[in-house]
């Protein structure tokens, strides 16, 4: 795991699949730095922190949280203790303290996977990145929620705050820096996978997109993905989901979306097309349900 730079003010580190440890960013402007969520636990989040004072950058004084889920949250009270101002929408603010009620042991977190509060995926890593007991999961509470827009004024960068639900959670935040014309996204191009089967929907994914695309930005962040989107990479993905969504209509069964995405595509979709597409089908079917 590495610390990279991007830009003049932004920088990335690397996901780790084992464990689930997302990417992290910084924005450095001359007198503050804000970071763009706060890891897995308290072992991602001072890491961030060390790698920040290494190379010079300035303090660390806010922490924006992409959304609720516990590999982007779980290092925010190391952050707090080391002077770390927590930022997130509303809706994020509540759902912390939901969780901050929460037991975390494995036996606590089984149990919520049983009653459906919890999905195996997360469990898995929460397994992988702390196989002992004691957990050291600690879920925080905001120091600031905000409900639209903000803008953090770095000195000679700027951190924008937009809030801006997915379907991967509703409780979205996008992060822009247009000085150096990057945005973090979170996870926010995943599909919903806390209601299987996973999927995207088409009245809430296309405004996600539309509003991204907008931003006209150069670089694009993934949590999970080994790097950044390109700006033309970024429209690339934008009009393939286009692309499924056209293809799955309002169709609740693969037949016809797979016959209308074949013509369009003037060939037989592969296994991973098909996948996609299965996404948008099974969209349609959650939003009748």
């Amino acid at each position: 795991m590495e610390l990279h730079q991007l830009t003049q003010h932004c920088y990335w580190s690397d996901p780790v699949a084992y464990g689930d440890r997302p990417s992290l960013g910084l924005i450095a402007g001359v007198d503050a730095t804000l970071a763009v969520d706060t890891g897995n636990g308290p072992g991602h989040a001072l890491w961030l922190l060390r790698e920040a004072e290494r190379l010079g950058l300035p303090p660390v004084r806010w922490a924006a949280l992409t959304h609720w889920h516990w590999d982007h949250i779980m290092g925010g009270r190391a952050m707090q203790e080391a002077g770390v101002s927590l930022i997130c929408t509303r809706r994020t603010g509540r759902q912390l303290r939901v969780l901050s009620q929460y037991q975390w042991t494995h036996e606590a977190i089984a149990r919520r996977v049983e009653e459906g509060l919890e999905i195996p995926f997360c469990q898995k890593g929460i397994r992988e990145e702390y196989p002992n007991e004691p957990l050291a999961l600690d879920p925080p509470l905001a120091d600031m929620t905000i409900q639209g827009q903000a803008v953090i004024d770095l000195e000679g960068a700027t951190a924008c705050l937009i809030p801006l639900a997915s379907d991967h959670s509703p409780d979205g935040l996008l992060i822009h820096c247009p000085e150096d014309k990057v945005v973090f996204s979170g996870d926010s191009l995943s599909p919903n996978m806390y209601s299987a089967p996973w999927h995207y929907t088409r009245r809430k994914l296309l405004y996600f997109l539309s509003v991204m695309e907008g931003l006209k930005a150069d670089w694009y962040f993934h949590s999970h993905m080994q790097g950044p989107l390109t700006g033309e990479q970024l429209r690339e993905l934008c009009d393939r989901h286009r692309l499924y969504s056209r293809a799955a209509g309002e169709d609740v069964t693969l037949e016809g979306p797979l016959a209308r995405l074949a013509e369009k595509l003037g060939r037989e979709p592969g296994q991973e097309e098909k996948a996609d597409l299965l996404r948008h089908v099974y969209g349609n079917l959650m939003e009748d349900r």
